[in-house]
């Protein structure tokens, strides 16, 4: 595996920054808008234990020419899985240079016992996801309590396990407005409180229900 491409600073022609990772607890460059929204994701996505930016180059040849690959993230799942992920806009993947990339990462993958997956927008902007986790993920780690999300699971199976944001918070009216948000956001976040993040913005009105198992 080579090392990793050094990242150049934004010009006029394109976007490049740096995400906190909630997961990484750390920055994590990207170079356009859509990898950054792609970290949001990772950082979400309770199957991810571990991922980076550009580590591997991966060398070929074009039209006669030596190339450089940096595909995107390398991203290791539970199931200890390497992956390689090529975040890509839909209008530039049929792009004739990038659909070579594609084939080059695959193989490459093929060769070392790793899985080669090409995602756009279509994958990673789903509804109102990312809008949502740039809410939830605001939530410091320091200002939730055991005791407030013990209240709150408790008061959620009273009602049946299952209510709207605005009904839980009535049934917890002990509970300062908000602390009761940002604990009941990081359980959210955290996954031990389910609500449909792609098909609703948060608001009072969605409903909230106890995860199972």
């Amino acid at each position: 595996m080579n090392g990793s491409r050094k990242i150049k600073a934004s010009n006029k022609l394109s976007i490049r920054g740096k995400h906190r990772s909630t997961k990484m607890r750390r920055m994590i460059p990207w170079e356009s808008t859509l990898e950054r929204d792609f970290i949001k994701l990772l950082d979400f996505d309770p199957t991810v234990i571990y991922f980076e930016f550009q580590p591997v180059r991966i060398d070929f040849a074009y039209k006669g020419k030596k190339r450089k690959y940096y595909p995107d993230f390398l991203v290791r799942k539970n199931d200890y899985k390497d992956y390689i992920f090529e975040v890509k806009a839909f209008e530039k993947s049929k792009n004739e240079q990038n659909v070579l990339k594609f084939q080059v990462g695959q193989k490459y993958c093929s060769e070392n016992n790793m899985k080669y997956v090409v995602v756009t927008e279509e994958d990673i902007r789903q509804g109102y996801l990312i809008e949502n986790l740039d809410i939830l993920s605001e939530v410091r780690e320091d200002s939730i309590s055991k005791r407030v999300m013990n209240e709150i699971r408790r008061k959620l199976i009273e009602l049946g396990e299952k209510a709207s944001i605005h009904q839980l918070k009535l049934a917890c009216n002990d509970i300062d407005e908000a602390v009761f948000e940002c604990n009941l956001y990081y359980l959210i976040y955290t996954k031990e409180i389910y609500t449909d993040l792609v098909n609703n913005e948060i608001n009072e009105n969605i409903i909230v229900e106890r995860m199972q198992g």
